[in-house]
């Protein structure tokens, strides 16, 4: 079996206690029969190692510290959540509030702390809130991180995280502008309503940072675009139906339940050809492939 090893930090993989060469966010693969037990190692430098049997158990038991992906043509393991080194805790940002008391501080790794009169919660948080301001709106406690936002309610409920450009609270409302990692340079520009119970997305429109000639409609994007650019618009939210033929827009509704509830987009070598990614259980997921037809720069198909 085809099996591809990646890390959120650097690492120098091992299988079998022999150096296989580093992993990072791009893959790198073995062929690997799971009866074999092979051991393999994650070893990053400035934390645990991750350490684990490759066994029958994988496809449906993720090692502790990984994700599991199934693929169409194999496993992929994504080593994320290292155990920290012993390291003293640092206070990064810490406010009190009539509604309890916020911590973000570093021991290992970034995590925040609320203690108030329902409890003391903690939990961990990106590395891109080791700088960190707190606020309170609305009921509810936020963390404005580097280009990056948490909101939790008052009993230490995270109930959004996302990478953010700008956001601003206004009327009970929430509204940020997203990045998105797609190659059209489009930005997400999302509305929430807030109260103490946590958020709810009212409406989600694109813009896009640059266009490919003409004035920038969404027709103006080239062909071998608008299969992922279709995909990501489902994903956040946002009105997909332009990138539809005519015939297909009457049957959006139908196209959305088909599709199902993804967690991801990724792209594949065949533009024509977006990879979903759904969540089966914790840290285990299934990656789908869907191919689009296009014509006239409506897509007029969707298969999977």
């Amino acid at each position: 079996m085809k099996i591809y090893f990646l890390s959120a930090i650097p690492c120098a993989l091992t299988l079998n206690g022999v150096y296989f060469g580093l992993t990072d966010r791009f893959e790198r693969f073995a062929e690997i029969h799971l009866a074999d037990k092979i051991f393999a190692e994650f070893i990053p430098e400035n934390a645990q190692p991750i350490r684990f049997f490759i066994t029958e158990r994988l496809p449906s038991v993720p090692p502790q510290g990984c994700e599991v992906y199934l693929l169409p043509d194999g496993l992929a393991v994504f080593a994320r959540d290292f155990p920290p080194l012993p390291a003293p805790l640092t206070v990064i940002a810490q406010a009190r509030f009539p509604q309890g008391l916020v911590t973000v501080f570093s021991q290992g790794g970034v995590q925040v702390s609320i203690e108030n009169s329902f409890g003391l919660f903690t939990s961990y948080l990106p590395p891109s809130f080791s700088v960190c301001e707190l606020t309170y709106h609305e009921g509810l406690f936020f963390l404005k991180g580097q280009n990056c936002l948490a909101v939790y309610t008052q009993k230490g409920r995270q109930v959004l995280l996302e990478e953010v450009l700008s956001f601003e609270i206004e009327n009970g409302e929430l509204k940020a502008v997203l990045p998105l990692s797609d190659c059209l340079g489009r930005n997400a520009n999302c509305v929430w309503a807030i109260d103490e119970e946590g958020c709810i997305q009212k409406s989600c429109t694109l813009t896009q940072a640059r266009t490919h000639g003409g004035d920038g409609n969404e027709a103006d994007i080239l062909k071998e675009l608008l299969p992922y650019a279709f995909f990501e618009s489902v994903l956040i939210g946002a009105d997909f139906t332009p990138f539809l033929s005519n015939e297909l827009q009457t049957k959006a509704g139908a196209l959305t339940a088909f599709l199902g509830e993804f967690k991801a987009v990724v792209p594949t070598d065949d533009p024509f050809v977006c990879r979903l990614i759904y969540q089966k259980q914790e840290r285990l997921f299934e990656a789908r492939d869907f191919k689009v037809c296009v014509e006239k720069d409506k897509i007029t198909d969707v298969t999977g």
